[in-house]
C-alpha cells in the first residue's frame, strides 16, 4: 500500500509571494485592470515593483496608471490593436476577473497575449461580499481558475486573507512542496470554515449590531485565490 501524502498548511505573506514572482518576471509586463484604485496604490503597486520590465497598464477606462485602453473580455482583434500586437513575458490580472462579464473570454485573451514561456499571475476572490466595479459577477476556486486558463501550467498557488490587520497568506504543501495536481482542495472546508452552534450563531449576529439575516451556521472568511501559471514554450 502506497504511503499517504503528507498535507500541510504553511504560513506565508503576500509580500513574500509577490517578491518571488517579481524575481521570476520577464518583460515586457502587462497589468490587466491597472487603473489606480486603493488596492493598487503606493510604493508596493505593480508598476513600481516592475518598472524596469517595460511595464504597460491596460484598463477598460482611461485614468492614472493606464497606458492602453482596451477590454480584456472583449474582441481580441481590438485588444491586440490597442496593444500594438505585443506579446508579454509576464501578465498581472489581480482583482479583475470577478468584474468581467465573460471571464472565459478574458482568460483566453490573456493566454493569447502571453508569449511562449511567459508567466501569468491571477488573483481572484473565492469568498467576498458583493463589490461593484461597476458590477460583480463571479467567484473562483483554484480548480475553476485552472479550468479557465487551461492553456497554462500552474506552478504555484496560495490563499490570501483580507481585513485581518496582518499580511496573512497560506500555502497547501503536498510532501513538502507545492503539488497542485495532488492538492486536496477540500481541505479549505476544514481549515478556513467556521461552524457555529445555533446559540453561538444568534449571539454573533446580535454582537454585530444592525439587521443581520441568519442564513447559515458555517462561515468562510474573505479569502482570495492567487495562482501563477506558465505558457508552455
Amino acid at each position: 500500500m502506497a504511503d499517504q501524502p503528507k498535507i500541510e498548511i504553511v504560513s506565508t505573506t503576500t509580500q513574500r509571494e509577490v517578491e518571488r514572482m517579481r524575481a521570476l518576471a520577464q518583460g515586457p509586463v502587462l497589468q490587466v485592470g491597472s487603473r489606480q484604485v486603493v488596492l493598487d496604490a503606493g510604493p508596493r503597486r505593480w508598476r513600481s515593483l516592475l518598472a524596469d520590465k517595460d511595464f504597460i497598464g491596460l484598463d477598460v477606462e482611461p485614468g492614472e496608471n493606464v497606458d492602453r485602453v482596451g477590454d480584456i473580455g472583449g474582441d481580441f482583434a481590438a485588444l491586440d490593436a490597442a496593444l500594438e500586437g505585443r506579446r508579454f513575458g509576464f501578465i498581472v490580472c489581480q482583482h479583475v476577473l470577478e468584474h468581467v462579464r465573460r471571464p472565459w473570454v478574458a482568460a483566453e485573451n490573456i493566454q493569447r497575449l502571453l508569449r511562449p514561456g511567459g508567466r501569468c499571475y491571477v488573483g481572484v476572490p473565492w469568498v467576498q461580499a458583493y463589490h461593484g466595479f461597476p458590477s460583480d459577477y463571479w467567484r473562483f476556486s483554484f480548480p475553476g481558475l485552472a479550468a479557465l486558463f487551461d492553456g497554462l501550467v500552474f506552478t504555484d498557488m496560495y490563499y490570501s486573507a483580507s481585513d485581518t490587520g496582518l499580511d496573512a497568506a497560506y500555502k497547501v504543501l503536498v510532501d513538502g512542496k507545492v503539488d497542485l495536481p495532488r492538492t486536496p482542495f477540500e481541505i479549505e472546508a476544514h481549515f478556513f470554515q467556521l461552524v457555529f452552534d445555533r446559540q453561538r450563531n444568534l449571539e454573533l449576529a446580535d454582537f454585530r449590531g444592525g439587521k443581520k439575516l441568519l442564513i447559515a451556521r458555517g462561515y468562510m472568511p474573505v479569502l482570495f485565490v492567487n495562482a501563477l501559471g506558465e505558457k508552455p514554450a
